[in-house]
């Protein structure tokens, strides 16, 4: 197939390989979420930069170029995590992987030769690249790396709930009983996390996070104070509001906590990230207390929202549990594959 795989600066990319990156790219995510309105160009743009640079991990991206098409037929962006990251030492075997191609290609080796050139390069890093994990939408990109031998690691879904459909009564209920049942816990609201906290913080979302279930995913994921804050200004740089409720203990632990960020580009929405109890402090109403207290503070800080967004893996079954009675409902399935690196490609795939 004649096709020219090409590495893509983002920083020093010329408007014509932009252009034909966001062709490509608006194509994709109008096939995945047919729904979802398209942030303008130059928004998405700078978010993209900004989200591509980071000190705890390296990306590389590739355009797929066929010839006189001004779109890009395909993209693909690998990250690896740096030595800077608290867990390099035990997740520098494998990378993360986004690939797309333009449906007019798939089938006819596209992907392959795209991913070929990935793994060149994951090869060349040191130490090489090993695993591969990739999301997946589209059931045409899960019937091609299931022909390369890949697994599915982890099934997830983009959930979401439509205001209108919310139980109002219900949320004020749960917010008032978590109060009730934790007179001496306080609820605490913030754009950024006070410095007296963040410590805690760090070690309440490295272990919220780690009770989500991670399938067949090998790797650790810790989070220091330094990885937070560096985060919350990205976010707010990039143009977002971002909101964490915490409920701090009388021994000022903190309990556990929910996260949200939302943007006036796309005011019809909010979303909300990680949600979360430690472990000694469960039972006591408190993951409902969170979810229902920052429901009703997007409903009034944020009254253009129509629905609040959040990713849920599909066996996280204490979460989903919440999540169901307040009304989410799946709008995206995303399938993570993982597909383990030999010496070359297995000759059998579908498309793309």
């Amino acid at each position: 197939m004649d096709m020219n795989v090409v590495k893509f600066d983002f920083l020093a990319a010329s408007d014509a390989d932009w252009e034909a990156y966001f062709r490509h790219k608006d194509e994709i995510l109008r096939e995945a979420d047919p729904e979802e309105p398209l942030l303008p160009r130059e928004k998405r743009k700078a978010v993209f930069i900004s989200s591509a640079a980071s000190p705890y991990r390296q990306a590389r991206m590739f355009l797929m170029f066929s010839p006189g098409d001004a779109a890009a037929a395909g993209f693909a962006f690998l990250s690896v995590e740096t030595p800077r990251s608290p867990t390099y030492e035990t997740n520098k075997h494998f990378a993360h992987l986004t690939l797309s191609v333009s449906k007019k290609y798939r089938g006819k080796g596209a992907g392959r030769l795209l991913l070929k050139r990935v793994i060149e390069e994951a090869a060349a890093l040191e130490p090489a690249i090993s695993e591969l994990l990739t999301p997946v939408v589209l059931e045409s990109g899960g019937r091609f790396l299931a022909g390369l031998g890949a697994t599915v690691a982890l099934e997830n879904a983009e959930n979401r709930l439509n205001f209108k459909d919310v139980d109002w009564k219900m949320a004020q209920a749960w917010a008032e009983e978590g109060a009730r049942r934790n007179p001496a816990t306080a609820l605490v609201t913030v754009q950024t996390i006070p410095r007296e906290d963040l410590e805690d913080y760090s070690a309440a979302y490295t272990e919220t996070s780690a009770q989500a279930p991670q399938g067949d995913i090998e790797g650790k994921f810790v989070y220091t104070p330094e990885m937070i804050r560096f985060s919350e200004q990205k976010i707010i740089a990039q143009g977002y509001t971002p909101i964490t409720m915490f409920t701090r203990e009388s021994d000022g632990k903190i309990s556990g906590l929910t996260e949200m960020m939302y943007l006036p580009e796309a005011g019809h929405k909010a979303t909300q990230m990680l949600t979360g109890v430690r472990e000694q402090y469960r039972g006591r109403g408190l993951g409902k207390l969170l979810k229902a207290s920052m429901l009703l503070h997007i409903r009034k800080e944020f009254p253009g929202v129509k629905h609040v967004a959040t990713g849920n893996a599909d066996s996280n079954a204490p979460m989903l549990a919440i999540n169901n009675r307040l009304g989410f409902k799946k709008h995206l399935a995303i399938k993570l594959y993982k597909l383990k690196l030999g010496p070359k490609l297995p000759e059998k795939a579908g498309p793309p």
